[in-house]
């Protein structure tokens, strides 16, 4: 009684050591369960081979008596026509036997064919059960990863004191303030010097507007000039007249 007592205290003790272990360290846990599933499948898979071998054999033994019932019924047929009675007696009764154990085979391979399909219809759902667990195992460190990180980052921010925070977000919220009004005088002296340039051009744009309309101003306003042709045409003209006045008078 007393030792049952102390073997039941020291199991209870070991059982919630083991419950911690397993709970600070839920890959090992994963990884035992994954383990241990593959050791079974590996049993379940050479049974299933043994079963397998057997069923191929009883296959092998059956097609063997059939070929030899078939035989020594010929056989038998033969020695009742050679009216060899002893004879035929004999391969009747071997007949006989071997029917039998044709029977007992045809039996047996029936429950061995239905152990192999279901030793192979538990193989493939004992490896589909292996890579489910292998799948979750995966995806459960995944999230136990995420939430501990999340546990981590909620207490880093309980651990921050409230005007720690402000003081930090009070010099954050000042140097982007900064930062942006360096940013907006660089970018008023650039606009400055893009528009002196802007109104330099637009000046000179405007002054050789007003030179080209002045010049089409004054060319409206002056007299049309009288073409070249008259001023050759009255020339010739007098000299027309030079020579005919010398020639009606040729003393002068």
């Amino acid at each position: 009684m007393f030792l049952s007592r102390v073997f039941s205290l020291i199991g209870g003790k070991l059982s919630r050591w083991l419950k911690a272990r397993e709970s600070r360290d839920p890959e090992a846990v994963y990884e035992a369960a994954i383990t241990d599933r593959i050791r079974r499948y590996h049993q379940l898979k050479n049974a299933a081979a043994g079963v397998i071998y057997m069923r191929n054999k009883l296959e092998r033994e059956l097609r063997a008596k059939t070929a030899e019932l078939k035989e020594v019924g010929e056989e038998a047929g033969q020695a009742a026509d050679m009216n060899e009675d002893k004879c035929a007696l004999i391969l009747l009764q071997r007949k006989h036997e071997l029917d039998a154990d044709c029977t007992r085979l045809r039996q047996d391979l029936d429950d061995l064919t239905r152990e192999a399909d279901d030793a192979k219809k538990n193989l493939v759902g004992f490896n589909g059960e292996i890579e489910k667990l292998k799948i979750e195992k995966v995806r459960m460190l995944a999230r136990l990863k995420n939430a501990q990180a999340r546990v981590r980052i909620q207490q880093a921010l309980e651990s921050l004191s409230y005007d720690d925070d402000v003081r930090a977000l009070e010099e954050v919220r000042e140097s982007i303030a900064r930062t942006l009004a360096q940013a907006g005088v660089t970018r008023e002296m650039t606009d400055s010097g893009l528009d002196s340039k802007l109104e330099e051009i637009r000046r000179r744009n405007a002054e050789a507007k007003a030179q080209a309309e002045l010049a089409e101003l004054k060319l409206k306003r002056r007299p049309p000039l009288a073409p070249m042709d008259i001023f050759t045409q009255a020339a010739d003209a007098a000299s027309s007249s030079n020579g005919n006045v010398r020639a009606a008078h040729p003393e002068s």
